[in-house]
């Protein structure tokens, strides 16, 4: 048996373009944004995966180090932002590692010079975020045509993978030939893969494993890499069994550099591995769709595509002849604007592009145009037709991205071509009516002017949340002794310089995450400053609870409703300063002795943190008092949801297990004892 399994991990771009940073996300719920919870449910358990026996782990697997997997631009930008110490986990495996296109559009479907863009982009990523050029190439939605194979095998990409619908000779490992060279292919077990991804396989992987051990050629599983554990939940310890159970796994990568393919093929051009009808599901009413309710359709795709395709091609006609002032070879400028986009200097690139040395509001003004082809790319995210209905949130996104392209090339005819064409396109919705509802009721309270900026920027100063000269999203701001504000676009290096006094304003109009950050530092001083005041009181409303179960007079429920909010309180306080274990346990105590219970899902979910936040810098002693504590605590509990949970501190002692003198700390995480060296 020779089996690897492929991760194909993706999310779409969710940043705000007018904010530079994701927006709340009410269906994400508990977390802010559907990257945070997938992060939590699938890519962070990924570099931690438990393989358990009897309940207790015996090992903790990096996911990463055993699959082939992909990550493609629009997610890793967001997890170098984000979550940086789970980039560092997932380079561990980077030798397992293949590339794909910029911002998952349908290559089919995209005019020459996108295509070379999408792939020439998405290959300058992986190169920066793996540090060396790919061998292989995951398209999109294994959507493949002739002109798509040109171009990848134009720019050195060795193999890629397709379904078995897709080629005309049966097997694992094929080699098509094209005028100019060779694509080698690796094809998926249709059924294994379609049982993993949609079917129960991964909730037995001792069976699973058996079936793969049972083959004798090369076998390749092919999924979402968010199969493994937000699809499928503990999916990713599923991957963790049979990885400790069997060293016969490796990569496509490792397998590619040791084998070359025997046989030749044919290929089924413009089809993909999620719709029976070709590439359809991106542009028509095929049939396809995730998440339709009865007597839904998808007839407002056609429009959306032929909309943001006139947007498309009128921004590019734009943008190519204006940047002939500024650059002798304007594609190859666009091509080498990917390494801005992933960091590099502004300078270094205008040295390298123009013609000559441009002035500050030249260099403004070719930066707004080469955003516009940024954005304009965005737009084209296959997820914005891959769903039931246009008022979905990544529909909505793609035509946010097209607002951002229309306003930095400042065409004003622009805006109002898209909207004849969403005017085509019926929302299944009747609030929305059509993509002309969708868009003035979604879209366009998503775009913020530099004015909402600077009083989002004032306002999170003045609640102390930020510096006087700090940043929001991709804002830059410094903040005078008068109170004025200089923003800087750090995207087109445009600078605002406000000088007015805030007055009236609605925080609700600010941009949602920062709104949110604003309330809750309110509400944080609000309980703080309560938490003082009612101190005095403290041992008189103790004293009455006390003795309300004897003498039970009339307003002894009051009372008792009256401490228990003044106990979490203060319990909410010290959590949030990370107080001494001590003075958290005292207020425990003190509840427990009036019978009064302040334990509850959102204490729970404070608790976890602050034990994170303590067990990250405790001392083995200190440790072991803190997990002791934790461990009396889940056993007073009665419901699952108000337990602590300890994932992340098993997590943390794994890594430093080598260094961990106390076995107790090892017996309180239900860990077995790292062996001697």
């Amino acid at each position: 048996m020779i089996a690897v399994i492929h991760g194909h991990f993706y999310q779409p771009y969710r940043i705000n373009p007018y904010v530079g940073d994701v927006m709340l996300e009410d269906t994400a719920y508990p977390y802010d944004n559907w990257n945070e919870r997938i992060y939590r449910e699938c890519y962070l358990p990924n570099a931690y995966a438990h393989y358990r026996i009897d309940t207790k782990v015996k090992n903790i697997i990096n996911n990463y180090t055993r699959i082939s997997f992909n990550f493609g631009w629009t997610l890793l930008d967001w997890l170098e932002k984000k979550h940086p110490e789970l980039l560092d986990k997932i380079r561990e495996g980077s030798q397992n590692a293949i590339a794909t296109s910029f911002n998952h559009t349908i290559l089919p479907l995209d005019p020459e010079e996108d295509k070379e863009i999408q792939i020439f982009w998405g290959l300058r990523a992986f190169e920066k975020f793996f540090g060396r050029k790919p061998n292989g190439f995951w398209l999109p939605e294994l959507a493949i045509d002739r002109e798509t194979v040109d171009v990848l095998v134009k720019y050195g990409i060795k193999y890629t993978l397709l379904a078995p619908h897709q080629v005309k000779t049966k097997g694992s490992f094929l080699r098509h030939y094209t005028q100019k060279g060779h694509l080698d292919l690796f094809v998926y077990d249709g059924e294994l893969s379609h049982g993993v991804a949609f079917g129960e396989l991964l909730s037995d992987a001792g069976s699973l494993l058996e079936i793969l051990k049972s083959k004798r050629e090369l076998i390749l599983i092919a999924t979402d890499g968010e199969t493994f554990g937000h699809h499928k939940k503990f999916g990713e310890m599923g991957l963790a069994y049979m990885f400790a159970n069997s060293s016969q796994f490796e990569s496509l990568e490792a397998y590619y550099v040791k084998n070359t393919p025997k046989l030749s093929v044919e290929l089924n051009w413009n089809t993909s591995w999620s719709c029976p009808h070709g590439v359809e599901r991106w542009r028509s009413d095929c049939g396809c769709s995730t998440g339709s309710l009865p007597g839904w359709h998808q007839k407002w795709r056609k429009p959306l595509r032929d909309g943001l395709e006139a947007v498309r091609s009128r921004v590019k006609e734009l943008v190519y002849n204006q940047l002939e002032e500024y650059f002798f070879d304007v594609h190859k400028a666009i091509l080498g604007f990917v390494d801005v986009i992933l960091g590099s200097s502004k300078e270094e690139y205008f040295n390298r592009y123009a013609k000559r040395e441009l002035s500050k509001e030249e260099k403004v003004k070719a930066l707004k145009l080469l955003n516009a082809i940024k954005y304009v790319q965005l737009s084209f995210s296959s997820d914005g037709w891959f769903f039931a209905e246009i008022s979905g949130v990544e529909t909505v996104k793609n035509l946010l991205f097209a607002k951002r392209s229309i306003d930095l090339v400042e065409d004003n005819t622009l805006e109002k071509i898209l909207l004849r064409y969403l005017e085509e396109a019926p929302s299944n919705i009747q609030t929305y009516g059509n993509g002309l509802g969708v868009w003035k009721n979604l879209v366009i309270p998503q775009v913020y002017s530099p004015y909402s900026i600077w009083q989002c920027a004032l306002v999170m100063y003045l609640s102390e949340l930020k510096d006087q000269k700090d940043s929001i999203g991709k804002w830059s701001f410094e903040i005078f002794e008068d109170r004025s504000v200089r923003l800087k676009d750090t995207e087109t290096e445009e600078e605002f310089l406000f000088e007015e006094d805030l007055g009236k304003f609605d925080v609700t109009q600010l941009p949602s995450l920062y709104a949110k950050e604003i309330f809750e530092k309110w509400a944080m001083d609000y309980i703080e400053e309560e938490t003082e005041f009612f101190k005095d009181y403290r041992f008189l409303l103790e004293d009455m609870v006390f003795h309300s179960r004897t003498l039970k007079f009339s307003t002894a429920n009051h009372m008792r409703e009256k401490l228990k909010l003044f106990l979490k309180s203060e319990l909410l306080n010290l959590l949030k300063k990370k107080a001494s274990l001590e003075q958290v346990r005292e207020v425990f105590e003190r509840s427990e002795k009036l019978s009064v219970d302040i334990k509850d899902e959102h204490i729970a979910r404070e608790l976890a943190n602050y034990v994170k936040g303590v067990a990250f810098y405790a001392q083995e002693e200190e440790l072991i008092k803190l997990l002791e504590f934790v461990r009396e605590y889940n056993l007073s509990v009665t419901k699952h949801e108000l337990t602590i949970d300890l994932w992340e501190v098993q997590n943390m002692v794994w890594d430093r297990r080598g260094k961990i003198k106390e076995g107790k700390i090892f017996e309180l995480l239900n860990m077995e004892l790292p062996s001697s060296p």
